[in-house]
């Protein structure tokens, strides 16, 4: 069957909208440890995604083949509320495929001694007990097609590597650190240098073999732009997620100055970074992705949307629409979040700090609706009268999004991106997240 004659039947049958996602992807997963080399996944998933608009309800089908069981299917799961409705969009057709060289070039034998030689380069430092290395790629090719006359093709790929290291410090206390690098642009290990890999991996495992126990308490804190795109992406992010914003507090909060005019955040499509892997040129519903500027000079200013959220509050779609896979409903998802530079240097930001923190990296944390917030830290030291001193051990920040961004002082020039995966409803994706280095006067910070 072809995807015109599934939509015409769908029409045939008092659809009102119908549209089609095919999704295919080819890929490669490799774990290798102190003692071992494997590939774990090597492969290629396929299939369909359908879905209709019927008198105000919707019906969801998935399948690997193209047939009309995906029509008989979303008729037969069609929820009777009547309470559907979708931003529709004029016709388009479009295509944008980013075709990687090296990705494609090396063969799986050739990325495996490349990730050893890794392995190998860990193991020559004494300080390292245990390794874990974790590579993945993907190359994805999405096609959508709509009663619209909506044809939009999309082809890119994903590789990525993380790294974890172990060893045990002074007391004995086992202690670990992680880094990780992805890009949607090639392969990683060609566009980021192993061996720098290694040695920042290197650097934050000695940090907490020899650091010291930090103080808790409310401190002045500079957290570097990894720290604020974690905190962007999970502490804000989410908030600015249409189906989380309408319950949440963000949206009540429209049009209120809520930080500094050098406070911005934006949720980009695109981002002039090799990490951005949130790269959605068109989402998953065939909306051309736009910027949607959820902090604009310190006030709350937009959400995310898809089609649906769109329509309940009178927008139109940003571009935000996303899936997992074919078997997956498109869901608001973030794609590149991250805050704007500002326009301080980076050494101001430490002027005047008698005694703070410098937090650096993160391991994970997590949020909640009320905007609370709680991130561990993987590397970070002491500010002592504006300079950066001795490393400190694995500790917290936690606080709440709104008071948070309201103490942020200082914004520097700087711009990083970093690239990590984001769960959702049991669906995980690619996105990228950054910033530049940020002063907050007033932070929680975790500790004995």
């Amino acid at each position: 069957m072809h995807y015109e004659e599934l939509l015409r039947k769908a029409e045939d049958r008092g659809a009102d909208f119908a549209d089609l996602r095919e999704f295919k992807v080819k890929t490669l997963r490799i774990s290798v440890t102190e003692e071992t080399s494997q590939v774990t996944t090597n492969g290629i998933d396929h299939g369909y995604s359908f879905r209709i608009v019927y008198k105000n309800n919707m019906g969801y089908s998935s399948s690997t083949k193209l047939d009309e069981y995906l029509l008989d299917s979303a008729f037969s799961n069609i929820k009777e509320e009547g309470k559907i409705k979708i931003v529709l969009l004029p016709k388009k057709h479009d295509e944008v495929i980013i075709e990687p060289k090296v990705l494609t070039s090396k063969s799986i034998s050739e990325k495996v001694k490349e990730l050893e030689k890794i392995r190998n380069d860990l193991k020559s430092f004494s300080s390292v007990k245990s390794i874990s290395i974790r590579y993945y790629e993907d190359y994805i090719e999405k096609l959508y097609y709509s009663t619209e006359d909506r044809v939009i093709h999309i082809k890119y790929p994903v590789s990525g590597v993380s790294i974890t290291v172990t060893s045990v410090d002074k007391d004995g206390n086992l202690v670990s650190a992680s880094i990780s690098k992805s890009t949607y642009k090639d392969y990683v290990l060609e566009t980021f240098d192993p061996n720098e890999i290694t040695k920042e991996a290197i650097e934050r495992l000695e940090n907490q073999i020899r650091g010291v126990l930090p103080k808790a308490g409310v401190f002045t804190v500079v957290l570097a732009p990894e720290v604020v795109g974690v905190f962007t992406h999970e502490a804000l992010g989410h908030l600015a997620e249409a189906d989380l914003a309408i319950t949440g507090i963000l949206l009540g909060l429209k049009g209120k100055k809520i930080a500094s005019e050098e406070v911005n955040v934006v949720d980009s499509p695109i981002v002039d970074s090799t990490e951005g892997i949130g790269y959605t040129p068109y989402d998953d519903e065939g909306v051309e992705g736009k910027e949607v500027k959820i902090i604009d000079k310190g006030v709350v200013n937009d959400v995310l949307t898809d089609r649906f959220y769109s329509a309940y509050l009178g927008k139109n779609p940003t571009g935000n629409g996303r899936a997992e896979d074919f078997r997956s409903k498109v869901l608001v998802r973030m794609r590149n979040t991250y805050m704007l530079p500002g326009s301080h240097k980076l050494e101001e930001l430490f002027e005047g700090i008698k005694e703070g923190y410098f937090m650096k990296s993160v391991y994970g944390g997590q949020t909640g609706s009320d905007g609370s917030f709680q991130f561990g830290i993987q590397e970070g030291y002491y500010i002592r009268n504006g300079e950066i001193s001795e490393p400190i051990k694995s500790t917290g920040i936690s606080g709440y999004t709104i008071e948070t961004l309201g103490q942020i002082t200082m914004v520097s020039k700087n711009l990083e991106i970093s690239s990590g995966f984001c769960g959702k409803s049991g669906q995980l994706i690619p996105v990228g997240s950054g910033g530049p280095y940020i002063r907050v006067e007033k932070m929680k910070v975790g500790g004995t």
